[in-house]
């Protein structure tokens, strides 16, 4: 089964585009400048907004959506260039809250990136059941060696079973018998056939194509996975290489702050609690940005280890 991914998900994003540039928003997307699409962001958060979305637009921006903050919001025009520069073919986006929010811009409904995979992949596992029916388990049939080709009428006995029956002629039940037992042996041998062909892990194990934030650090899952364990609260959302390797780590003043002049640590407050990681990016629980670390936080909150 074909698994859903971020690329798909752009690309519906993208068709959706199309759909709403001739919409009620179409002054906006039809030829897509930063400052169009910076406005078109304020009128869609201001009209609604859900919590799912909120969460975009602070991972996005850096700052929680207000009504009135439009100022704000104006200062920060330059981050709608690789939104525009998406829409009109010239690039790629990389950046989940970004694209996160251009499927806000467009009104894709199937949003963010870890319920369009969810919703997608459940829909593919299911156009994938087919229900059969075995007529008479005890019916053993034979076929001449030079029949090549075998005739089956199809009985519709109800509007969802459909049940296959061998028409087979006096002529064609001779020679070799073809038991149930071995009909099960042979798809059996077909399955370890194709498990070797395609790679037993690949077949069995499909790859984990998303992370989930666990205590100090991100792990793989799968993205369409329900149960998220002990950390319940950490959204799963897809990878990203950058933020996979992020780690909290206890510090002290002995520890190595800096490398050639640059910070090499960066530090967030939570619940009136300064934490500190690896690298820049976003808090994995509360979404706010890690700042790097100065010689002022150094000196006022880490303690020297003796």
């Amino acid at each position: 089964m074909k698994k859903n991914t971020l690329e798909d998900y752009k690309e519906a994003i993208k068709a959706k585009y199309e759909e709403e540039k001739s919409g009620g928003y179409a002054s906006f997307l039809i030829n897509p400048s930063r400052a169009k699409l910076r406005d078109l962001c304020s009128i869609l958060f201001t009209e609604s907004s859900t919590s799912d979305d909120l969460r975009i637009f602070r991972n996005f921006f850096g700052f929680d959506f207000k009504e009135g903050n439009s100022t704000e919001i104006k200062k920060q025009t330059d981050k709608f260039r690789p939104l525009e520069t998406f829409f009109k073919g010239e690039t790629d986006l990389t950046d989940i809250s970004g694209i996160d929010l251009a499927a806000i811009l467009v009104r894709f409904n199937e949003r963010p990136i870890h319920r369009f995979l969810k919703l997608m992949n459940n829909t593919a596992v299911q156009e994938e059941k087919t229900t059969y029916s075995i007529v008479d388990k005890n019916v053993n049939f034979t076929f001449e060696e030079e029949e090549k080709k075998r005739t089956v009428v199809m009985i519709e006995d109800n509007p969802t079973k459909k049940t296959f029956i061998p028409r087979l002629t006096l002529q064609q039940l001779q020679h070799k018998t073809i038991s149930v037992q071995q009909f099960f042996k042979t798809l059996l041998l077909l399955m370890v056939s194709l498990a070797s062909f395609y790679g037993i892990k690949e077949l069995f194990f499909p790859a984990k194509e998303c992370m989930q934030w666990y205590s100090d650090h991100y792990e793989l899952v799968d993205c369409s996975s329900s149960v998220q364990g002990i950390s319940s609260r950490n959204e799963i959302k897809p990878i990203v290489k950058e933020e996979l390797q992020l780690k909290k780590i206890k510090v002290t003043q002995q520890t190595p702050f800096f490398q050639k002049n640059k910070a090499i640590v960066w530090y967030c407050k939570k619940n009136d609690t300064i934490e500190y990681f690896t690298a820049s990016g976003f808090h994995p629980e509360n979404g706010k940005p890690l700042k790097p670390i100065s010689q002022y936080i150094i000196d006022k909150y880490i303690k020297v280890d003796f």
